[in-house]
């Protein structure tokens, strides 16, 4: 997942780089080509942040309808997580409905 990421950042940073100098150079077709790169590489990197949002969502309610009087802290030593990911996972599972609000975790 990071090497995606990275990947994105990449392609976005040398899209860039690479429109700068074609604009300096009045070659706007490079620039517009290098502009859909900058594009491409920011939704990679936004897919790649929604997927794995979705994937701690999910380990986040697997936990959570095992043990769910399980401490925040505890939730996410347990799933190698930070507890703001953990935070925003119970969050996001009790603002869509799939988490019922007296279910998630306490401080």
């Amino acid at each position: 997942m990071t090497r995606l990421l990275i990947g994105s950042a990449l392609l976005s940073a040398a899209g860039a780089v690479t429109a700068i100098v074609a604009a300096v150079q009045d070659n706007y077709a490079v620039c517009s080509v290098a502009l859909f790169a900058v594009a491409s590489g920011g939704i990679g990197a936004y897919l790649v942040s929604r997927y794995q949002d979705a994937a701690n969502d999910r380990a986040v309610l697997h936990r959570l309808r095992a043990s769910p009087h399980q401490p925040v802290d505890a939730l996410a030593s347990e799933l190698g997580l930070r507890p703001a990911a953990v935070r925003l996972s119970i969050y996001r599972l009790t603002s869509s409905g799939e988490l019922r609000p007296n279910a998630d975790s306490s401080d």
